[in-house]
């Protein structure tokens, strides 16, 4: 009965103190403003948290400025692991990414789940819908707007986004949306009727009266 409590014990501790990260692609290449957690086991002098420079380098103990834009969180780690084996016997090194800078796009209006969504890579349109958990009536939704980053304003007719008999050569088809862009679909305009029967007799009136007093 001790023995099972202090495994239990020794889990609650381990998932409590388990290392925040960020959920990405396998092939993820490291970006300016990306947040790293390099960690060495055993070896806390050389377990860093650091954010890529603008220069795009990282400043980490005993390699000094090291530039790893471009790089996988994995290759990083095997360059770090190589430099320190001079100091440590047998390194053990993660890396791990814990937050991805700036790279967000917004999804807003009629779909099912508004908001900010982050990125790893441009997105076309049909993924970025069906991150927002799709349109909430596609019939009724003639066309979707892309606000780019710089103010620029692009419609798109999802008919010839999905639809086309020559979806592959649409040039629209090709459009993806990038950091900082903002993806709007329309709300239908639909008809109170009630209002628009009150208008008719309204006028309807008018003309009568109008006419009565005309004659």
């Amino acid at each position: 009965m001790k023995k099972c409590f202090l495994i239990l014990l020794i889990l609650y501790f381990l998932t409590g103190f388990a290392q925040e990260t960020v959920s990405m692609p396998d092939e993820y290449y490291l970006q300016k403003g990306d947040r790293l957690s390099i960690e060495v086991m055993d070896h806390p002098e050389f377990t860093k948290q650091v954010q890529i420079l603008p220069d795009g380098t990282i400043e980490y103990p005993i390699l000094g400025n090291l530039r790893v834009v471009g790089m996988t969180a994995t290759e990083l780690g095997d360059i770090i692991k190589e430099n320190l084996q001079p100091y440590v016997p047998i390194p053990i090194v993660t890396v791990y990414v814990t937050k991805i800078y700036g790279q967000n796009i917004n999804i807003i209006g009629y779909v099912n789940n508004p908001g900010n969504y982050q990125i790893f890579e441009a997105l076309d349109i049909p993924d970025a819908l069906a991150r927002a958990g799709g349109i909430k009536n596609i019939r009724k939704v003639k066309y979707v707007k892309i606000i780019r980053k710089n103010g620029d304003v692009i419609n798109i007719k999802l008919a010839s986004l999905w639809f086309s008999e020559n979806i592959n050569e649409n040039p629209q088809n090709r459009l993806k949306l990038e950091e900082g862009d903002t993806l709007i679909v329309p709300p239908p305009v639909e008809f109170n009727w009630a209002i628009v029967s009150a208008l008719v007799s309204i006028i309807n009136i008018s003309l009568t009266i109008y006419t009565m007093f005309a004659q």
